[in-house]
């Protein structure tokens, strides 16, 4: 009877799991039916046309960009081809970026192991998240909204020969960018001094403070304020920073004699309210600002889940490209342009592809047997990368995030029944600061990062860092109600200068990424002004009201030990300031981390420039019809973050684009080939571009819902998101 018993429990679950397996394979059907027919968005494609007028390669910001204004253009017709797909529902929680890093919407890059940095990190390599995903690493990014400073943009002018790049030039797309008129800056004011000592800034004068600039700070350089908005959808928007901690920092910048202001408009350095890219609590990248609302014309497609592995030539001229689908090398097909290719691929796989498609120097191009196009030294060198050195600071009072605070229940129904609202609708980048040294131009950042507890093992990990070490670095992150922030500080123009290089003629393998951090002994010192201030602003008046604590971490290889065996960075004396600053030396090269900002390496020159890749009208040096336009080409750091200026090159660049193609009946000339008459013909008709049938792709469904069926415990999430 009992073993009858146990023959029915085993039928019953048995049954069970078999009718789970089915609801599985319904369920898995349904999602794929819903995505097929409703989830992808109007002018999203699967298999291209074999013409096209204009091919743009990556779908980031600078991609999205130029999509929607080449795309105005009605007789342009534009190609847009990205490795990813779609941006996840996730994404539009601006809180939520660390959960798309490492996912499946990140090319997941590691830097080489480094020598002079990164000693915190496993293996001393840097995780470099980049994405791979409509929008690129604005859909994964921490939204901070910034220009940079007008000598940053002189120097590409003065100093690199990109005649048209200067300040002028590009405030005036910054400008269409936001939808706001130009109108010069015309005064300055000459209050210059700050509490960290008597220094020469720039921008200073003898001429009297003005009212207006009285109201920004006590000292520093003052532009003219501009226009109102003029538009109503700007395709850049932004969120301005309100909170206890934001008008603590403007308070404690103000205490050292800092202007206080907007650097994206009114100031040149001082302290600011973080501007950040977020609408109505939602991520605002370019793929929402530029791509989604060109989405849908006739003349746009934009193809996904497609890697182009290399350029198509016609002697030096870019016909086309070709590309792989869905990762599977046996997927592929070819894509012409009559017109130009234009890569927006960034930093890192601009100078891949140029590589893999006979552009770049000649020791890598003969040493993987790839027929030279171009003989460009450059391509791949001048990489450049901002440093972030984390600070903890504990706080007394409440002011901050934490994991308790946005876990509440209210906090959920603000965001997702009252649209938005609440802490999840906004980023925890409170407050931007920026200073200049010496000299004329901004030289150390401060971001502060509103985070009194994060989840330890999430954080380490898409950081890379070793467990030990980030439980040094932030004390207290196993009390989800712990109070304090976050200062991150930079060298805002490191001289340190890395590479990109392809390690295989496979151009799907992920190539060798050495940034070379801290190797120029100019940035160890500027990241150690960075540190001190950081200090000076955590030690006003205004941030010691709320409590505040820096937390400095005791590793253990950089605190000097006493006769006795005892450890001490404090003490007075010269010999104290000595072991002081010895530990601030060896704290940057064991905590500093990635700031994200990776660009420079197919920099911009004049084309007698023997380490210019592209000329100041973005076409790449020795080739015809093919432009960059990313942040590979700037030549130098801004004085901030740089997906917004991302942004201006590309307003810019489309301009360059339409001026070069405004004759219609020339562009209707073009042939894609013409070394026989009918070579055209001959050409297309040998294309057979892949596209996944219905059938190809059901079955493929019919398998991931099998899989998700068998395996219950496997999240639906990651292939659904």
């Amino acid at each position: 009877m009992v073993q009858h018993q146990e023959q029915q429990e085993d039928q019953g679950s048995g049954w069970n799991f078999t009718r789970l397996g089915l609801v599985g394979v319904v369920v898995g059907v349904a999602a794929w039916a819903w995505q097929a027919f409703y989830g992808t968005s109007a002018g999203i494609i699967y298999k291209p046309e074999p013409v096209y007028d204009f091919i743009i390669v990556g779908g980031g910001t600078a991609g999205c960009v130029m999509a929607a204004r080449l795309s105005e253009v009605e007789h342009y017709r534009v190609l847009l081809v990205e490795a990813g797909g779609e941006e996840p529902w996730l994404s539009n929680i601006p809180l939520a970026a660390p959960l798309l890093q490492k996912s499946r919407f990140d090319w997941q890059y590691l830097t080489t192991p480094q020598k002079s940095s990164s000693l915190a990190l496993v293996d001393k390599q840097s995780s470099w998240p980049r994405g791979r995903v409509l929008g690129g690493s604005a859909t994964i990014n921490y939204n901070i909204h910034m220009f940079g400073s007008p000598q940053d943009f002189q120097v590409w002018e003065d100093e690199y020969g990109a005649t048209g790049w200067g300040f002028d030039e590009m405030k005036k797309y910054a400008n269409k960018a936001e939808c706001r008129r130009l109108r010069p800056k015309i005064f300055k004011q000459d209050q210059c001094s700050s509490n960290l000592g008597e220094k020469k800034q720039k921008g200073c004068s003898n001429s009297s403070r003005s009212s207006e600039g009285s109201k920004l700070g006590d000292g520093g350089h003052i532009r003219q304020h501009q226009d109102a908005v003029q538009c109503y959808s700007p395709p850049i928007r932004v969120h301005t920073a309100a909170s206890t901690l934001t008008n603590t920092f403007l308070a404690a910048g103000k205490e050292l004699g800092l202007p206080v202001g907007n650097l994206n408009d009114d100031i040149d350095y001082g302290v600011m309210a973080a501007e950040t890219t977020v609408f109505k609590g939602r991520r605002w990248s370019a793929s929402t600002g530029y791509l989604r609302p060109a989405l849908g014309r006739p003349n746009l497609h934009v193809l996904i889940h497609t890697h182009v592995s290399r350029i198509l030539w016609e002697g030096k001229r870019a016909v086309g490209v070709e590309f792989v689908q869905w990762n599977n090398a046996h997927l592929n097909g070819s894509v012409f342009a009559r017109g130009e290719v234009i890569l927006a691929a960034g930093a890192i796989n601009t100078p891949l592809l140029l590589t893999h498609s006979g552009v770049g120097p000649k020791s890598i191009l003969q040493k993987f047997n790839i027929p030279a196009i171009s003989l460009l030294e450059g391509v791949g060198g001048n990489l450049q990368d901002h440093l972030n050195l984390p600070l903890y600071v504990s706080l007394e009072k409440s002011a901050s995030l934490n994991p308790a605070k946005m876990g509440t229940l209210t906090n959920l129904w603000d965001y997702f029944v009252k649209g938005g609202k609440g802490d999840l609708g906004r980023t925890a980048i409170e407050g931007v600061g920026v200073m200049p040294l010496t000299g004329d131009q901004p030289e150390v950042g401060v971001i502060l990062f509103n985070m009194g507890s994060v989840d330890k093992h999430l954080y380490s990990s898409i950081a890379n860092i070793k467990l030990d070490y980030f439980d040094a670095t932030f004390p207290n992150m196993d009390n989800q109600s712990a109070e304090g922030f976050i200062f991150l500080t930079s060298c805002l123009h490191p001289k340190s200068r890395g590479r990109v290089h392809l390690v295989s003629s496979d151009p799907r393998h992920p190539p060798s990424i050495d940034p070379n951090y801290l190797h120029h002994p100019y940035d160890i010192t500027c990241m150690r002004d960075a540190f001190k201030f950081a200090m000076h602003l955590a030690r006003t008046k205004a941030f010691q009201n709320l409590g505040a604590t820096v937390h400095l971490p005791r590793h253990e290889e950089c605190i000097p030990r006493g006769s006795r065996g005892e450890t001490s960075i404090g003490g007075g004396g010269e010999d104290a300031r000595s072991r002081y600053q010895d530990y601030v030396n060896c704290l940057v090269r064991v905590n500093a981390i990635t700031g994200y900002h990776p660009l420079g390496t197919t920099r911009i020159g004049h084309p007698d420039d023997p380490k210019a890749v592209v000329d100041p009208k973005l076409r790449v040096i020795g080739t015809d019809r093919l432009r960059v336009i990313d942040a590979s080409v700037m030549p130098t750091q801004i004085s901030g973050t740089p997906n917004s200026a991302i942004v201006v090159i590309a307003e810019k660049a489309a301009d360059l684009l339409r001026e070069s193609w405004s004759d219609k009946s020339v562009l209707a000339r073009e042939k894609i080939c013409s070394s026989t008459p009918d070579c055209e013909e001959e050409l297309l008709a040998n294309i057979s571009n892949f596209s996944p049938s219905s059938q190809s792709i059901f079955s493929v469904m019919i398998i991931f819902s099998v899989i998700w069926a068998t395996y219950p415990y496997t999240s639906v999430t990651a292939v659904y998101l």
